[in-house]
């Protein structure tokens, strides 16, 4: 069943009752209304209000309408036919399902089978035709006739999808126009919380619709884009001015009339508008489109290290005493930061220069540069600050970088034996045994401690060891992505190799009130990194 939002016009009727020869009379010099019946007059409102000077309000109210009708014509409505199909559970789920909809508003149904249409928007970004929207707008366009663009004028156009970026939800499409009105490309880096800005695109099917509001966020992770290896770059843009379905690929402008963001998605429990809107920086999407005009596809460099951001624990664990930077969790064998000589856990602290203290900051970065290019890294590594320079590589798709063997080169301790076979730390809900042959074996170690058992609501589920325990208890949650309990052996604790459950014990006696970081190895090769507070005896 089709659920859809009808949008009537509401008839607003004033009526006079007039006594004998009644008339209605408008005087504008004190903003006065007098109703006069025969010869009485009813003098109703007062004298303007005393304000101190009108002149600034009027030249924002200027700015606005100036703005305002500079830049909708430099903003399109994009229509979208689909291949006929049934929706899935997952469409359903989809974040972008509510904000793409049909002209009149409808919410497509996963019981549908004909082909679907949805309503976007975008902006022109050349005079001959090319035109940015969002990757999610155009992505199941049908091949043969499925996009249209209307312009400010009315007139509409047969487009063609030149590229589509899923990592940044940014596509380029192409009508055959000259002599377009084109949108001026702003600075998106000089953007800054609590600037004036105005959201501009076809919100529900109704066409050239202008909101205002204000900035305010930068730099906002909210986990929507991702690419077909799970690899996203988040740094959006949050904003308050209204941005509803259909505003997808809209601009959203500074007041200087230039384009900061691309409209995309928007923090919503109904589907609709509930006061934040997120934008992709026009530094990133311009540099995004031009790679698509020039090469048909995205021709972006990687660091080659998988990152997280750090938070206070894991800061006093690396010695850094406050958090900053992104940690570098793994380093993908063969890629540019291998080369250069990044190694787990360095801690990327600036990248040119920027300063990075989220893991999205640093991918917005990284996504403005191509393969080819040079950064130069400022890292932290075990209490020293240095200097990497790093060449981007483009990343081998068909190389899965979640499966990096960590191995132990044992050099340091060779096995030894325990005086205990297990034991179970209460302080900070963990279970830990030796490791059998077999099981040293198929984790290519020589040494460690298995997870055996993670207390439900102690700190080490709260840091996420949960994800190893083996007591058959729910699943747990690793970075936003529900997965199965799984075997986990702890090969490093506070710097040091772990052979065996004495090794083990003893570094959390060393360290009591202090916070160490724990190396934890799955069967996979994957190797994690967790920070723990050793409680006080």
């Amino acid at each position: 069943m089709l659920k859809k939002t009808f949008f009537k016009p509401v008839a607003l009727t004033l009526l006079g009752l007039f006594l004998g020869t009644g008339l209605v009379a408008f005087t504008g010099g004190l903003g006065k209304l007098n109703l006069a019946f025969g010869s009485n007059e009813v003098a109703l409102g007062g004298p303007l209000p005393s304000l101190p000077d009108g002149s600034a309000v009027e030249k924002i109210n200027a700015t606005f309408r100036s703005v305002a009708k500079a830049v909708q014509p430099t903003v399109v409505s994009i229509t979208v036919k689909t291949e006929a199909k049934k929706l899935s559970v997952d469409d359903e789920n989809n974040p972008f399902h509510f904000f793409f909809r049909g002209p009149d508003g409808e919410e497509e149904s996963p019981y549908d089978f004909g082909p679907q249409s949805g309503l976007g928007s975008g902006v022109i970004i050349s005079n001959d035709g090319y035109i940015i929207t969002n990757n999610h707008v155009v992505e199941n366009a049908a091949k043969k006739g499925g996009v249209t663009v209307k312009l400010h004028n009315r007139k509409e156009y047969p487009a063609k999808v030149i590229g589509t970026d899923p990592t940044t939800d940014i596509a380029v499409i192409k009508i055959d126009v000259s002599g377009l009105s084109v949108a001026a490309l702003g600075n998106s880096d000089q953007v800054e919380v609590g600037d004036l800005v105005m959201a501009v695109g076809n919100p529900l099917g109704l066409t050239s619709t202008v909101t205002q509001g204000i900035v305010s966020s930068l730099g906002r992770g909210i986990g929507i884009n991702s690419d077909a290896k799970g690899y996203g770059i988040d740094n959006f843009i949050q904003t308050d001015a209204a941005i509803n379905p259909g505003n997808s690929g809209g601009g959203l402008y500074n007041f200087k009339g230039q384009v900061v963001g691309i409209n995309s998605a928007i923090a919503t429990k109904t589907g609709m508008f509930q006061g934040y809107g997120f934008a992709i920086p026009i530094n990133m999407a311009r540099t995004v489109a031009s790679d698509i005009i020039k090469y048909g596809r995205v021709n972006r460099g990687y660091i080659g290290v998988n990152i997280r951001s750090v938070d206070a624990t894991e800061a006093e664990a690396l010695g850094l005493g406050e958090p900053r930077g992104v940690r570098v969790a793994d380093v993908v064998k063969g890629g540019g930061g291998e080369a250069a000589g990044l190694q787990k856990n360095d801690v990327i602290l600036t990248i040119d220069g920027h300063e990075v203290n989220e893991s999205n900051q640093l991918q917005g970065l990284i996504a403005l540069r191509h393969a080819g290019d040079r950064v130069t890294l400022h890292i932290w590594r075990e209490g020293k600050e240095l200097d990497k320079v790093v060449t981007l590589k483009a990343r081998d798709d068909d190389k899965d970088i979640s499966a990096i063997v960590n191995s132990v080169d044992g050099k340091e301790k060779e096995e030894a034996v325990s005086k205990k076979e297990s034991m179970k730390f209460d302080d900070i809900g963990l279970s830990v045994r030796n490791l059998t042959q077999s099981e040293m074996s198929k984790f290519e170690t020589k040494g460690g401690v298995m997870i055996t058992t993670v207390t439900s609501g102690s700190q080490a589920s709260e840091r996420g060891l949960g994800l190893y325990s083996q007591g058959g208890g729910p699943n747990f949650s690793f970075n936003g992505q529900r997965q199965a309990n799984s075997q986990g052996v702890i090969t490093e604790a506070g710097k040091k190799k772990i052979v065996n459950v004495d090794d083990f014990e003893k570094v959390l006696d060393q360290n009591r009130g202090k916070s160490i970081g724990l190396t934890v190895k799955d069967s996979n090769g994957d190797s994690r990194f967790f920070a723990l507070k050793v409680p006080n005896n």
